[in-house]
């Protein structure tokens, strides 16, 4: 008898489960289209059906099943990467370099995939659109545009952005006085002005010949008027550069005016200033890119190093699970420095003590690298890889040889913890103590010191990170 009792009241128990579990799944289905609902695959299975990919939870996609499929693993509120169920189209393809690759004729599909979403009701009548993760638009051979995740286009006013386009053969009409390099690419939409955040990046195919030139970007505004907007140094065939609004662009150089004969005309003098826009987030083929906001006079020419100084060197790396854009092509580290030290309030020794001798890896901004020396208790910025290689030198202990002799195994004494080594009587080689395991790790090369010092860091939020203070060396 008691078997029966437990047996019924477990079902009972079991039944209001059910019920719960319904109701909570009612509620969600009935509440949760604009908020849920977010999946995107990533298997590239095509049509729709389970997989893994990134996204939100439940629900029925911003349309109310149309679009976008949902994550059936993990917390539904949180946008993170999970199974579940979605689509993908036979001519969307991902990899974790280049996310989404697509064809002009195939990115509207990237809706149907929950990447491309709109702020409206439809992508058909809205005034935004965002991107849930990073998108390859391949145009033509040597043409494309990449598009990071997080980014939002936006108009002015409600459009039908599934008329989103790009051609890479349109007229260069107007554009007088510049020897055009390759064809001129178009992307956006017919009478719309859209703009971008943050800047995304566009490869042009110039041509042969032209390596290693500096070329000017031409881009065609509003009214149909052509302006220089900025510019890049040519690789192979390649100009690449950023841009945070759509049009059409092309690259050229600025030639002579006059005609007849071609008698001497003149040519656009060098700009006496520049302007620029911030980098944008993403690191692409080697390298950060921002636009030019305005220069002085607004019809001059570039000269090499203001060309220069619209890119630098960057990588991409795997920190805390998450692609981090790591810059390493910079050394006017002034301001990045001036900024971080307003941001130090208040210093927290027993913090900096504990992390004495670490390397760590600024995960919240770009995943810039910091030694906290332990002398003294205070962060070095290593900013490039010469940076780094550098500041490891001056705040090295030099060790003799009959000294470095008694380490055995390859291994430190306890003393010398997150200590830099020099070896003055061995061509001052430099090896790193890693105070966790003591073993002593030789930094060779700038480029080798670099690559090793990141592999042993430590990422560490902004809040603890800005609870040491910053040292220099002179």
């Amino acid at each position: 008898m008691k078997k029966i009792k437990g047996f019924v009241f477990s079902e009972k128990k079991l039944a209001g489960a059910i019920f719960g579990f319904l109701a909570i799944t009612a509620f969600s289905l009935v509440f949760g289209p604009n908020i849920y609902a977010q999946f995107a695959r990533q298997d590239n299975t095509t049509g729709w059906g389970n997989g893994y990919g990134y996204g939100y939870g439940y629900g029925y996609g911003f349309d109310g099943g149309t679009f976008a499929g949902y994550k059936t693993t993990g917390n539904p509120s949180t946008f993170g990467y999970g199974f579940g169920y979605g689509y993908v189209d036979a001519a969307t393809s991902y990899s974790a370099l280049n996310g989404y690759s697509v064809t002009p004729s195939s990115m509207a599909t990237l809706v149907q995939g929950g990447v491309m979403v709109p702020n409206g009701s439809s992508i058909t009548n809205t005034t935004a659109v965002s991107f849930t993760d990073k998108v390859t638009l391949n145009v033509a051979s040597g043409v494309t545009i990449s598009i990071p995740s997080g980014t939002t286009f936006t108009s002015g006013s409600s459009a039908n952005f599934s008329n989103l386009a790009a051609a890479n053969d349109v007229s260069t009409s107007g554009l007088s006085n510049v020897t055009v390099a390759g064809s001129a690419l178009s992307f956006g939409m017919p009478n719309f002005d859209l703009t971008v955040s943050p800047a995304i990046t566009i490869t042009l195919n110039v041509g042969s010949g032209h390596d290693g030139q500096n070329l000017n970007i031409y881009r065609k505004d509003a009214n149909g008027t052509w302006s220089n907007v900025g510019a890049c140094t040519v690789s192979g065939t390649s100009c690449t550069f950023a841009t945070t609004h759509l049009s059409s662009f092309v690259a050229g150089n600025t030639s002579s005016n006059g005609g007849g004969g071609g008698g001497g005309g003149t040519v656009a003098q060098a700009c006496t200033s520049v302007v620029y826009g911030d980098f944008a987030a993403n690191c692409f083929v080697g390298y950060q890119y921002r636009s030019i906001a305005s220069r002085t006079p607004s019809n001059c020419s570039l000269t090499a190093a203001q060309i220069d100084a619209a890119r630098r060197a960057c990588t991409t790396e795997i920190i805390g699970g998450v692609p981090t854009t790591v810059v390493t092509g910079t050394t006017d580290n002034s301001g990045f420095l001036a900024a971080e030290k307003n941001l130090v309030k208040k210093i927290n020794k027993a913090l900096a003590k504990r992390l004495s001798g670490r390397i760590l890896l600024q995960v919240q901004a770009q995943g810039q690298s910091w030694y906290v020396n332990p002398i003294n208790g205070l962060k070095y910025y290593l900013g490039t890889a010469d940076d780094a290689f550098l500041i490891m030198k001056k705040l090295a202990l030099g060790v003799n040889n009959k000294t470095f002799a008694t380490f055995k195994n390859g291994k430190a004494p306890a003393r010398l913890a997150g200590r830099i080594l020099l070896k003055v009587q061995d061509s001052g080689k430099a090896y790193y103590v890693n105070p966790i395991d003591l073993k002593m790790y030789y930094l060779g090369r700038p480029a080798d010191a670099y690559s090793i010092m990141r592999k042993l860091g430590l990422g560490i939020t902004n809040a603890n990170l800005r609870q040491i203070g910053i040292g220099e060396v002179k």
